[in-house]
């Protein structure tokens, strides 16, 4: 493992993937050499808003050299992975990595289940790879600054939390049919629950793992898909010795979208919006102590994790969201495909410790 960004390999370059391409270019320009591996080898060209730019084509634009296998990438010297295609696909390529002694950078979720786990912790432990997992909401300033105020319990003790995010999945990629993309085909590791997983992150990341979880959802609109496109969740959390309800709403269907959070504490409220970028803290009584739209552009967020990454490759530092803090989120969303399975509330330790052990395997 080298401490540069020297050769890069991108496997899948759909929307996120050359988002990370386009922000790696713009970092490191010229000093890196970048490589595909690709089973669709389209060669459209997506800018930030996800838009086909006319008359250019990829491998072209970005000097890209394709290979037909992870073998022959590390062969050539690939010393760093971005995987960035489908979430069922992205275990198997995670462990080559590993074992490979890359840097790898791995899209959200890791996976579609959590399968493989044991054998790619393994491996880090053994390889010290960088590792880290494109959590890429984290660096959004409103969950920055909820994180900021909770931490020094600016509102009191928290008593409820809601969270909710709704878009219409027709609406995401301009550049393809929604009923092809990976989001809503269950064989590519879609769905609701795992797709718009960072709800269920930045609530870890804010208050840890729950105590409980219990969800009602599943394919409910008339979308041409074979994935849940609605979830309801109810967790159970222990904070300041009590047990708290912390909720949340996930949808493909709304429009126009909606992504909002609201923290309840017994001495104020925190309210943000995450598309709006706009966050107000209330006292006790009502009154606005703190509130702010941030000047923000969404890309912000996957400059500051991409920047991260390079600053923990080149310093030889742990990231703030490696392998395993990453699959915390994951255990959180399979406890939740679980509940809606079986109709019952999911006590999250058992489930996860469970899990560790191969033994609850979605």
């Amino acid at each position: 493992m080298k401490n540069k960004v020297e050769k890069v390999l991108f496997v899948g370059l759909g929307g996120v993937g050359q988002r990370h391409l386009r922000n790696l270019k713009a970092i490191k320009g010229e000093s890196v050499g970048i490589f595909a591996y690709r089973k669709r080898n389209s060669q459209f060209v997506l800018n930030n808003k996800l838009e086909i730019m006319d008359n250019e084509e990829l491998n072209v634009k970005y000097g890209i050299t394709c290979v037909a296998s992870l073998e022959e990438a590390f062969a050539l010297g690939v010393n760093t992975v971005f995987i960035c295609n489908p979430t069922s696909m992205h275990m198997e390529i995670l462990i080559e990595a590993l074992k490979a002694g890359c840097n790898i950078f791995v899209e959200k979720p890791v996976s579609a289940n959590l399968n493989g786990f044991e054998e790619a912790e393994g491996w880090l432990k053994k390889k010290k790879n960088i590792t880290f997992v494109g959590y890429q909401n984290r660096y959004h300033p409103c969950i920055k600054k909820a994180k900021e105020l909770l931490d020094r319990k600016a509102i009191g003790d928290i008593v409820s939390v809601h969270s909710e995010i709704g878009e219409c999945v027709k609406n995401w990629h301009k550049y393809e049919d929604y009923r092809t993309m990976y989001a809503c085909r269950k064989e590519l590791g879609g769905g609701v629950i795992v797709t718009q997983i960072h709800e269920l992150d930045y609530l870890y990341y804010l208050f840890g793992t729950p105590k409980t979880v219990y969800a009602i959802g599943g394919k409910l609109s008339d979308l041409e898909i074979d994935v849940e496109d609605v979830a309801d969740i109810l967790m159970g959390y222990e904070l300041g010795g009590k047990y708290v309800p912390v909720s949340v709403h996930e949808d493909y269907i709304q429009a126009p979208a909606r992504r909002e959070c609201r923290i309840v504490g017994t001495e104020g409220k925190i309210e943000f919006d995450l598309l709006s970028s706009s966050f107000v803290m209330f006292d006790g009584t009502g009154g606005i102590q703190y509130s702010e739209t941030y000047e923000f552009e969404r890309n912000d967020m996957f400059m500051s994790e991409l920047k991260e990454f390079i600053d923990c490759i080149e310093k030889n530092r742990n990231p703030s969201i490696s392998l395993p803090e990453g699959k915390k989120s994951l255990e959180m969303a399979m406890a939740v495909k679980e509940s809606i399975k079986t109709g019952v509330p999911i006590e999250f330790g058992k489930f996860a410790e469970c899990g560790k052990k191969g033994m609850v395997l979605i």
